[in-house]
């Protein structure tokens, strides 16, 4: 019997991640999809039981702050702005297609607002987001129709 093959460990060097279709991995320097399980404890006569809870989802991101069009600042104040949820995406390997061994991650987050300058004097300022998921987060192992993908892309003109 052969030996499994030694896992590839992932590595965020090759990330993606977009909120409303705008992509944030150059400025992403913590990135984290994140379940809070309550836990709900039922108390008798006999003793205390605990059964799990409401499960929770957040988007939990590191951000450097750039006031740059089309950047961190512009992003996040859009999202914020429009006061409904936004789509997310995560991708653990951009550079790669959607599959088994690269799926994506996405759903609906609920912008919060943030403090948009934080940080130490000589140091980059850096945004802590930790927004919430209406739902649970939509994990897929196939690539978006052609349809779909050239939606996200920005239109480009011909000369």
């Amino acid at each position: 019997m052969a030996s499994p093959a030694k896992p590839m460990p992932l590595i965020l060097d090759d990330a993606s991640v977009s909120i409303d279709g705008a992509a944030l991995d150059c400025v992403t320097n913590h990135l984290e999809l994140s379940p809070d399980v309550s836990t709900v404890t039922i108390t008798t006569l006999c003793g205390e039981t605990d059964y799990p809870g409401v499960v929770k989802w957040s988007l939990v991101l590191t951000l450097i702050q750039s006031l740059d069009a089309g950047a961190t600042e512009d992003i996040l104040s859009a999202a914020v702005d429009g006061g409904v949820p936004v789509p997310f995406e995560i991708i653990p390997r951009k550079s790669q297609t959607v599959s088994d061994t690269n799926p994506s991650w996405s759903g609906m987050v609920v912008p919060q607002p943030y403090a948009p300058i934080n940080g130490d004097a000589g140091a980059e300022s850096t945004i802590d987001l930790e927004w919430s998921l209406v739902g649970d987060p939509v994990k897929s192992v196939t690539p978006l129709p052609l349809a779909a993908a050239e939606a996200k892309e920005p239109a480009t003109t011909k000369a």
